[in-house]
């Protein structure tokens, strides 16, 4: 199996060739997602509610990012490796180059920002530094206020035009992959097809580029619960390895699942 590249991905796209994304935090879950064939693995600062117990993403460290994009990057020999710029990392271009360079060295290839219009510069000059960025928009955990539960975005006109401004935005300063987390779907779509990037969902429908998932969610193991918008049913009384390729062959096909 060869090696995934930013450009396979961008191929899978064009061939409607729906793209596997799901979380790792360590070298043994890397390499079973690596060795079923997964497209994407990101290190996520999910890591904070799913491994360290906490309520929110908010806690999570650089030093903590750099200690699992670490140790995931030793279970990869195929997939391709994004981990996420955790809160208040990337706040000037200075700290955003820093931090986002530790995670390059620690074997990612690609830093994931919560982005919003305020960050077009930041990722403008990460691009200028050859660094490769996602994007994120839609609901942004790192933004969520203590207490607040996750409501699905873009409903309304008004911002339905906001986040396919920001879609749009991002995707011009430089952005090589978007993630959308918990979207309406219509936008998810509309967004997918007038980007020229890969679309990533979470949440956002069965009609983005590709999808990503926690992968303690996939399992039914989070814990502190699994989210509504997915349908453990269709995975139970299966073992892990068999719940992934599941998943994996159900996003290839772009079916809802």
């Amino acid at each position: 199996m060869p090696r995934k590249s930013l450009k396979n991905i961008q191929q899978m796209k064009a061939k409607n060739i729906g793209i596997s994304c799901l979380t790792a935090y360590d070298a043994s879950f890397a390499s079973i997602l690596d060795k079923l064939g997964i497209d994407i693995i990101l290190v996520g600062d999910s890591l904070g509610e799913v491994v360290k117990g906490d309520k929110s993403t908010h806690n999570v460290i650089q030093d903590e990012m750099i200690y699992h994009t670490k140790s995931v990057k030793k279970g990869i020999k195929n997939a391709y490796l994004i981990s996420d710029m955790v809160i208040d990392t990337y706040k000037t271009k200075k700290e955003a180059l820093h931090h986002a360079l530790q995670l390059i060295n620690c074997g990612a290839n690609m830093i994931k920002i919560e982005s919003t219009l305020d960050h077009l510069s930041i990722i403008k000059f990460l691009v200028s530094k050859n660094i490769k960025v996602c994007g994120h928009i839609g609901i942004r955990p790192q933004y969520k206020k203590k207490n607040t539960p996750y409501k699905k975005v873009g409903i309304t006109n008004e911002s339905k035009i906001l986040i396919m401004n920001e879609a749009l935005a991002i995707e011009k300063s430089g952005a090589s992959l978007l993630i959308t987390e918990c979207i309406g779907s219509d936008l998810a779509k509309t967004i997918s097809q007038k980007l020229s990037i890969p679309v990533i969902g979470i949440g956002s429908g069965n009609n983005c580029d590709g999808q990503i998932l926690v992968l303690y969610d996939l399992l039914g193991i989070s814990y502190n619960g699994v989210p509504k918008f997915i349908n453990n049913d269709i995975f139970k009384n299966s073992d892990i390895k068999t719940k992934i390729k599941k998943y994996i062959n159900k996003t290839k096909n772009k079916h809802k699942f």
